[in-house]
């Protein structure tokens, strides 16, 4: 099978969709042929730069602007169309490339590629089936297109929204966000304590999505000047400044400081409660291991939208005051009751095998061709 799969390489998140959703397709069929491609990098690499600076600055310094952004643009028919204008810009682009690749099926990990992909299909351009998977647990207008042939969704719960859409229910698949396979499995305690040279104490995971957001070093301060006998982890990701600061912090709890990991899967294994910013992707892990999850800063737009979805399904706490983290994490812990329910409700939402599920799906479907 062919696989032409579009990303953007905004955040972690869509990105790794896209490579968990190409190691799950040459993982059932090692003679697929997948393809990413970063789409505005593609379209130019400078204004990829720009683009994710200008991203990464209006979260730091504006995050209400983000906010209001994702706000007026979730409707479909905005009074600026951003999506439209650079329709009309690379359309040809994106259509020389599929007609080189002869794709069996097109993938797109965000609305932008998406939407692009749909006004070649509806000027016939392109003719192979477009599936839009969405990131988040809420959908925003911006991933609805008239020729697109499924939506992959991360859960029931959701299809209403498509349906207010005008989505029909049969365009709909509600298989979840893929997550690594990683997150899929079992381990040993004992082994993984060993391989990494963790105590076995109680372990309270901090992390902020790929970029390191959300107050991490205050967590971690604020945790350790409450909380006794514990071991914490704190992960920086790719923010350098963030990891030199925490590693200088003098505590009299153990903490282990990583910047960007690989086995995220094994720090969330052992560790009884995670605090984190509510990203669509980790969400979708941190739900694959049953861990109660405190969430801390989300910022405006999806993140609202995805720690409202969680918060209702019961399956995490939050607060705004950083020094309320600790009590919330004690109470947690006091309360087999509470412990248990966190367990099995993120039983209930969790989708660990979605990537697997898409796969087969789309196989079946679309793969009988070559």
């Amino acid at each position: 099978m062919n696989v032409l799969i579009f990303s953007v390489s905004i955040g972690n998140g869509h990105d790794q969709v896209a490579h968990t959703l190409r190691n799950e397709f040459i993982r059932q069929d090692n003679g697929s042929k997948v393809k990413i491609i970063n789409t505005i990098n593609y379209i130019s690499p400078l204004l990829d730069k720009v683009i994710l600076d200008s991203y990464l600055n209006i979260l730091k310094f504006y995050p209400k602007a983000w906010g209001k952004i994702y706000e007026k643009t979730n409707k479909l028919d905005p009074i600026i169309d951003v999506n439209d204008i650079a329709n009309r810009l690379m359309s040809s682009k994106f259509r020389k490339t599929a007609i080189n690749f002869d794709p069996d099926v097109i993938i797109c990990t965000h609305s932008f590629p998406a939407a692009i992909i749909s006004r070649l299909k509806q000027k016939k351009r392109i003719v192979c089936p477009l599936i839009t998977v969405v990131t988040d647990f809420n959908i925003h207008s911006s991933y609805i297109n008239d020729n697109t042939d499924y939506y992959v969704i991360p859960h029931e719960d959701l299809i209403y929204i498509m349906k207010g859409f005008g989505v029909p229910k049969e365009k709909v698949l509600p298989f979840g966000i893929p997550i690594k396979k990683e997150f899929c499995g079992s381990y040993n305690r004992e082994e993984l304590l060993t391989k990494l040279g963790l105590e076995n104490k109680k372990s309270i995971l901090v992390m902020g999505g790929g970029l390191g957001l959300g107050g991490i070093n205050s967590i971690v301060k604020s945790i350790d000047g409450f909380m006794e006998n514990i071991q914490i982890i704190a992960v920086a990701g790719r923010n350098n400044r963030l990891e030199t600061k925490l590693k200088d912090l003098s505590t009299k709890n153990r903490l282990e400081v990583y910047g960007f990991v690989n086995n995220m899967h094994e720090l969330m294994e052992l560790s009884d409660c995670i605090i984190s910013k509510p990203g669509g992707v980790s969400v979708s892990e941190i739900l694959s291991r049953e861990k109660p999850l405190v969430i801390f800063s989300p910022l405006p737009g999806q993140e609202y939208e995805n720690a409202e979805f969680i918060l209702n399904s019961g399956v995490a706490v939050t607060t705004s005051d950083v020094k309320k983290i600790p009590f919330l994490i004690s109470q947690i812990f006091s309360s087999e009751i509470r412990m248990k329910c966190f367990k099995e409700l993120a039983r209930l939402l969790k989708k660990p095998y979605s990537a697997r599920n898409i796969v087969r799906y789309l196989t079946e479907k679309y793969g009988s061709g070559r």
